[in-house]
């Protein structure tokens, strides 16, 4: 039974981990008080947005795994399609800010960073 559980864990934490994918840094871009940081994956090119004053991570999850509550609202500018990823670009008090969600899906008209 116990052996069982232990693989029964081991595959789900497979499973969850394979809905995310990893890229590395290829650029950024400062807009007001946040920095937008581009990357490159298996998936295709994504972003994440962090403060200005932050220094881009050499490499980041594409953002389709879990995530977190924010406050900051913007409303939808723009948006871009790479491999199977579109990154969603939004216009908010603090300056833009990315969201990426898979290629086929539609960019929401508005999110929270």
């Amino acid at each position: 039974m116990m052996k069982t559980t232990l693989t029964l864990i081991m595959l789900v934490g497979i499973s969850v981990s394979s809905f995310a994918g990893t890229g590395q840094l290829t650029g950024e871009q400062t807009s007001g008080l946040n920095k937008i940081c581009y990357y490159n994956g298996a998936s295709g090119s994504f972003s994440k947005t962090v403060s200005n004053v932050s220094l881009c991570p050499l490499s980041a999850d594409d953002g389709k795994g879990f995530g977190g509550a924010s406050s900051n609202t913007g409303f939808l500018s723009g948006q871009t399609t790479s491999g199977l990823n579109k990154t969603c670009y939004y216009n908010s008090p603090r300056g833009t800010f990315t969201k990426t969600v898979g290629s086929a899906q539609l960019c929401p008209q508005s999110a929270k960073q």
